[in-house]
């Protein structure tokens, strides 16, 4: 199907398929073979066509497919680069997200969405231990792992016990580990039970992860408590499927 010249490998223009599925095709194979590291920059869309022989159209439909199966990921004025992150996620380990991320040698950064004090949902208020009437801080995380958003989270807090919470997210950089440290410096945190989901992602969870709306999502949905055994946090991180993986103790 492709041959090799000095310019790079040139694509034999079959009938069989349109010539963007053989683009798309061949960049995988570059990709399962590793000629581009993790997280590395694609070639640009001019160097793609002048090394297969096509124009920037073909090069940008098979790039979409790409983009479209979460292979790779664009960032807006900086390219297209692999997602092949996997990040573990530990049901017991207390680590950090941010020290997780650094642990893989990846440079870690969360962003601040929201934050709302809010009336809680009856879901909410059973997970917390609160009657309905006390109201919640919610918080909205994204997370990223070299700016790969690879997870939005809703934590929930109760409002009036954990309001410090509030006062602390201009903590650089922002770490809910941290801002929990810092404001409650001897509580210890563990979580209860952690429940995961294949869901389809919501429009907002979506645009926020850069991916399809079609492509499915990990939601792990946690319930902590503190060393005297009262509620402290419950939320549902949403994480890109093709960047998590599930890492279970038994010991």
């Amino acid at each position: 199907m492709y041959r090799q010249e000095n310019k790079g490998e040139i694509l034999s223009k079959s009938v069989s398929k349109p010539l963007y599925v053989e683009l798309y095709e061949q960049i995988l194979k570059n990709i399962k073979d590793k000629k581009y590291s993790c997280c590395d920059k694609l070639p640009s869309e001019n160097i793609f066509a002048k090394e297969f022989g096509v124009n920037r159209h073909t090069v940008r439909q098979a790039l979409s497919l790409l983009k479209d199966e979460g292979v790779i990921y664009t960032l807006k004025g900086k390219g297209n680069f692999i997602s092949n992150i996997q990040v573990p996620y530990s049901i017991s380990e207390k680590s950090s997200f941010s020290q997780k991320i650094l642990d893989l040698g990846y440079e870690p950064k969360t962003k601040l969405i929201s934050a709302d004090i809010i009336e809680p949902t009856d879901d909410i208020a059973k997970n917390l231990g609160l009657s309905k009437k006390l109201k919640v801080i919610e918080l909205k995380l994204l997370r990223f792992a070299n700016d790969l958003p690879i997870a939005v989270s809703y934590s929930y807090f109760d409002a009036f016990i954990y309001r410090e919470i509030i006062n602390n997210l201009d903590i650089k950089p922002l770490s809910l580990y941290r801002v929990l440290n810092r404001c409650y410096p001897n509580m210890e945190i563990t979580k209860i039970s952690t429940i995961f989901e294949a869901k389809n992602p919501s429009a907002e969870i979506s645009e926020l992860l850069m991916m399809p709306s079609n492509t499915p999502v990990i939601a792990a949905t946690t319930i902590s408590k503190n060393q005297k055994g009262e509620f402290v946090e419950y939320g549902t991180s949403y994480s890109r499927a093709d960047a998590v993986k599930i890492k279970v103790d038994l010991i």
